[in-house]
């Protein structure tokens, strides 16, 4: 076991410390801007998801701006495409939705003049206050009609500010698709030379983390979407709303604590405006409470908390802490916050026993074992961090160089990007 390094451990714990206290005076700040916030997250996120595809691309020599502007080209027609493709079952079941809705409002007045001629022959309810409930309703209905009326130009207003966000999300994560990398090597070249190793190693694994959390949580979402058009398909009527229904659902997935909930209200009022509602409404409503006690106990924390590599019962419980904090928002992103800090701490207490940055930059997951074929523990590569450190590691022999290179740790890009940028600072090889 190796020596603890107090005076590091101190350090970092200083570090955390100052963070900690920025975060917390900030956050008020942050919250005035939470629109903008929320478009620069979205942009990352839909960055993290194609930033792979164009760094596939600049493999083979393609000019980064060509591949990214290729990428999104392709994206954005398959998805274009797609919504062609669905284009026309998703207004036929809309359609037939507002027809459900047209023909159960025309119905309501022949119900309603029996549900009075119930009331006052077999309750026997006294006609004056029938009346007076009757003006009451009244009056809140024409409020409500009032209401919508005068909104109808906010609602119009929504619209356009949705697409013109849309299209801020599509800008600007273009230009982090592009410029990411350069933005975060600017970025890291700002911390002090001795932190250097400590910030790429939480770079790395917040990067990771996020990535990681952005797929888990859209295959999560994804499997709800299928899931609700399955259970759609298997209760006679409301097949015909399956793919509206799997839509919403996968959309409303996107937004947790509330998501599941909200994508079982389409299905659950849709299964009470058609004919004979009883048993099928409430077979509807206990499949989406399986489904969503499966979707918040088994499947959200094992797919997104294997994801970023948070335990099931750690990823419940920062879910939980989350929202009870900070409602929607926190739950957004209690998980790939749990996370990195997971990694930084545990980095934390690697350090302190003595293990050098880039051994923890090269395990991928917790434990973070990492080992040879032949089951022996791998070393690391220490030349990087000792030129980034400013201590040049003395070369005394080249022999046996060829034969560990098919074992050694496969670093992340950005440390292949900083190797390359000290490249000129490297000494050429001795002459034979």
């Amino acid at each position: 076991m190796g020596q603890i390094n107090w005076q590091r451990t101190r350090d970092i714990l200083i570090c955390i410390i100052c963070i900690g206290v920025i975060f917390t005076s900030t956050w008020s700040l942050l919250g005035q801007f939470v629109d903008a916030i929320v478009i620069l997250i979205l942009s990352m996120a839909v960055a993290f998801l194609l930033t792979p595809l164009v760094d596939f691309l600049v493999k083979y020599h393609m000019p980064r701006v060509l591949a990214t502007l290729l990428v999104y080209v392709v994206v954005l027609g398959v998805l274009g495409y797609l919504s062609y493709l669905l284009a026309a079952n998703l207004v036929e079941q809309a359609v037939a939705f507002s027809d459900t809705i047209q023909s159960f409002a025309f119905a309501i007045p022949d119900k309603f003049q029996n549900f009075i001629a119930y009331l006052q022959n077999d309750v026997h309810v006294p006609p004056k206050n029938i009346d007076d409930a009757l003006n009451s309703i009244q009056g809140k209905a024409t409020e409500f009609a009032t209401t919508l009326t005068n909104n109808a130009f906010g609602f119009v207003s929504i619209l356009v500010n949705a697409f013109i966000n849309i299209f801020l999300i599509v800008v600007l994560s273009f230009y982090l698709t592009v410029d990411g990398k350069r933005i975060r090597d600017s970025l890291v070249s700002l911390s002090p030379k001795r932190l250097l190793p400590n910030v790429l190693l939480f770079e790395d694994a917040l990067s990771r983390v996020v990535g990681n959390y952005i797929r888990g949580q859209l295959t999560l979402a994804l499997i709800v979407g299928v899931a609700t058009s399955l259970i759609c398909v298997a209760n006679g009527p409301l097949s015909k709303y399956a793919l509206i229904c799997g839509v919403l659902a996968f959309l409303f997935e996107t937004i947790p604590m509330v998501g599941p909930a909200l994508a079982a209200i389409t299905p659950l009022l849709l299964s009470l405006l058609l004919p004979d509602p009883l048993p099928r409404t409430v077979i509807v409503a206990v499949c989406f409470v399986v489904l969503q006690v499966i979707e918040s106990n088994i499947l959200g924390p094992r797919i997104v908390g294997h994801a970023v590599g948070l335990h099931p019962v750690a990823a419940i419980l920062s879910l939980l802490v989350g929202a009870h904090l900070f409602g929607v928002f926190g739950a957004l992103l209690a998980t790939p916050v749990v996370a990195a800090l997971w990694v930084v701490l545990a980095s934390i207490y690697r350090s302190a026993r003595g293990e050098s940055a880039d051994q923890i930059l090269a395990r991928k997951r917790a434990p973070w074992t990492i080992r040879r074929p032949n089951g022996r523990f791998l070393e690391s590569k220490p030349s990087i961090w000792k030129r980034l450190s400013g201590d040049e590691e003395k070369k005394t022999s080249n022999k046996g160089e060829n034969e560990g290179q098919e074992n050694e740790v496969e670093y992340s890009e950005l440390l292949y990007n900083v190797e390359e940028q000290e490249g000129s600072q490297e000494k050429t090889p001795p002459s034979p």
